[in-house]
């Protein structure tokens, strides 16, 4: 048996409506055949995509790999037949990537301001070396991405970069906690909390975090990695658990957000595009309005978490 675009056809429909037997409806088979033919696809791949419960389904480890690389792959192969003889609309389109970001909604409302004869599209994706590929690869028109020291971006020929801002890492603390009270809190001072804490994006988040601590002394106590933000804030406000933010996070209600003292653990943001995408020309001056929406969304300091 070989992958074949109808597996990740089924695989992204099962995941999209959380449940084997409402996505056989909607693909117009039946549930046991959707089954058999997921736990082929899960043999072949060597592991299980979905768990199973009373409630649906939910990605496993494995899984969350897999779906981001289908949805990768199928956005790729509709975009081929958008593109192919005869099926291409009057209406261009601005396809525009960023991450797990608080600024990306209002960035992408930029971008289509200042292309307004366009149908600007978003996808957001964890995974930053994901949405650099696409950008490389004429998929994607533009990005806002994120590096950290020691972990550059390297130089892709196709694309174009521009920094946006440069912004200390934030950490998301319980209210109660005794470095709440301080304006800025030392890594050491959290070597004996549990954290929670995202996967590698691939360009290097959380290891630019995992080498400060260890200058720090020691090595993060890890009891979630979780990619979902609104799982991460639950924990910190339940007091479970500590998480690097963003310094756009506005945290909420039982949650403090203070910068990282020393300014050692800091992310870069970028805005990338491709020299030959129609946002090549208008690139100077969306680049100053994602500065001013950055600005804006800093002032006064909070931060999300992608930690």
């Amino acid at each position: 048996m070989q992958l074949e675009i109808r597996h990740l056809r089924a695989l992204s429909t099962i995941a999209e409506h959380g449940s084997v037997t409402r996505a056989a409806a909607a693909l117009g088979v039946s549930q046991p055949a959707l089954s058999a033919q997921l736990r082929r696809i899960e043999g072949l791949l060597g592991g299980e995509v979905f768990t199973r419960g009373r409630h649906g389904v939910r990605t496993t480890p494995l899984g969350e790999f897999v779906m981001s690389r289908t949805r990768a792959a199928l956005g790729n192969i509709d975009d081929l037949l958008d593109r192919a003889p005869g099926r291409a609309g009057p209406q261009s389109v601005v396809r525009f990537g960023a991450y797990e970001s608080p600024l990306a909604l209002e960035v992408v409302e930029r971008v289509a301001t200042l292309l307004p004869g366009a149908r600007t599209e978003l996808q957001v994706a964890y995974y930053t070396g994901l949405l650099l590929d696409c950008i490389a690869t004429g998929r994607l028109d533009g990005a806002l991405l994120a590096d950290y020291p020691g972990f550059e971006l390297r130089p892709q020929p196709a694309v174009r970069y521009a920094e946006v801002a440069t912004e200390p890492v934030h950490v998301a603390l319980p209210a109660g906690h005794p470095a709440a009270a301080r304006k800025e809190v030392r890594l050491a001072d959290l070597a004996d909390e549990d954290w929670a804490l995202s996967p590698s994006d691939g360009t290097g988040w959380p290891e630019h975090l995992l080498d400060e601590c260890e200058r720090a002394g020691f090595r993060p106590r890890v009891r979630y990695r979780l990619e979902q933000t609104s799982m991460r804030t639950e924990l910190v406000a339940a007091g479970r658990a500590v998480s690097a933010c963003q310094a756009s996070y506005r945290g909420g209600e039982g949650i403090a957000v203070r910068p990282i003292a020393g300014g050692f653990v800091r992310m870069r943001l970028l805005l990338a595009w491709h020299r030959d995408s129609a946002l090549a020309p208008r690139a100077p001056v969306l680049v100053e309005a994602v500065r001013e929406v950055h600005r804006r969304a800093t002032q006064p300091a909070g931060t999300a978490a992608r930690g």
